[in-house]
């Protein structure tokens, strides 16, 4: 496989990691809470509930990494992975 494609591949799991977990983050917070992840990040911020909210919208990554797995798309899922350590590092440092 071509070095360009390979960082393509990457760049589009790095992509779809990090909106699944906003996806997933927000999915949460409608469900399960009264907030909302866009109107009420301060509040999430501030209350130090940045990281867990992360964490639980970081879960839907495992059934998009599953699946590029499976279809053999590896370096999606390395982006994939790559995202949630992305988001890790940012919650640490918010």
């Amino acid at each position: 496989m071509k070095q360009n494609n390979r960082l393509t591949q990457l760049l589009a799991g790095l992509v779809i990691g990090l909106v699944t977990t906003i996806i997933g983050a927000e999915l949460y917070l409608r469900i399960f809470t009264n907030f909302d992840l866009f109107t009420n990040f301060d509040f999430i911020k501030n209350t130090g509930i940045m990281g867990r909210v992360a964490a639980i919208g970081s879960l839907l990554n495992l059934g998009v990494f599953t699946f590029l797995i499976n279809r053999s798309k590896d370096y999606m899922a390395r982006g994939c992975i790559l995202a949630v350590i992305i988001i890790t590092l940012a919650t640490q440092f918010i």
